[in-house]
């Protein structure tokens, strides 16, 4: 069984991060057995060097920088972290189960997805606030103390967090680039899907961000009522279209 490893937080569901999120999706696509081990934010780093996983990056001050997703497989013994690594992980483990990054679109999957976070990362700073208050307490500490470094800040979340006008600014550029996006799959003739009716990692990716929005803000909320609706509900649907994949193990 593959053991999946995920920051906890207070709501009902306890997953909440779109990054993870993406490979909760793809392992129940896959129908791959799997069980969440909750690790709490501070404590990642030390799990993963007790583990022998790579770090995925690095710091603002240069330190390697140690993050989740991050499996364990006791089919093979692998331990190993980072989204697309553990894509094409399962992929080529797991043959017959559906391909999530078909061979020979790697290049092109990226290019699109680097295009997809420039769009979206203006909703990176709206959010970071609520997401704080979904945390566990120890979780919610760290977060506050670390993320505003990746900001390039040295101001506190709530002064990066725009307001006002500033915000109204922020969501119109996330709705401009998300209308880029819908673009993208209305040349697919009408396909659920960017490639068709099979989901890819590309899919994953983006409603893993959706679906982070909906649990983080409550679906009954302004925030995701907003984001639903832009480009006449295309991103309600494609959410809709993974719901299948949505349970929490």
């Amino acid at each position: 069984m593959i053991t999946f490893f995920d920051v906890p937080s207070k709501l009902p569901g306890i997953a909440w991060s779109p990054i993870n999120w993406r490979i909760r999706l793809i392992l129940n696509y896959k129908q791959l057995p799997h069980k969440t081990e909750w690790i709490e934010y501070p404590d990642i780093e030390a799990f993963s060097k007790k583990h022998g996983i790579a770090p995925t990056g690095k710091k603002p001050d240069g330190n390697p920088l140690y993050t989740f997703p991050a499996i364990y497989d006791d089919t093979t013994g692998a331990y190993l972290a980072d989204s697309v690594p553990i894509a094409q992980y399962l992929d080529k483990t797991y043959p017959d189960t559906p391909v999530v990054v078909p061979a020979g679109t790697e290049a092109l999957m990226q290019a699109f997805l680097d295009s997809y976070f420039s769009k979206w990362g203006p909703y990176m700073p709206i959010s970071v606030l609520q997401i704080t208050t979904i945390m566990n307490p120890v979780s919610s500490v760290y977060f506050n103390e670390t993320r505003p470094a990746y900001f390039n800040s040295n101001k506190t979340l709530q002064e990066i967090a725009p307001k006002g006008e500033a915000r109204v600014q922020a969501l119109e550029a996330v709705k401009s680039g998300m209308e880029d996006i819908k673009k993208s799959y209305d040349k697919n003739g009408g396909k659920k899907f960017i490639m068709g009716d099979s989901p890819t990692f590309t899919d994953f990716a983006i409603s893993a961000f959706l679906l982070g929005v909906k649990l983080v803000y409550e679906e009954d909320s302004h925030e995701w009522k907003e984001v639903s609706s832009w480009q006449g509900g295309r991103w309600a649907k494609l959410l809709e279209d993974m719901k299948p994949y949505q349970a929490v193990f």
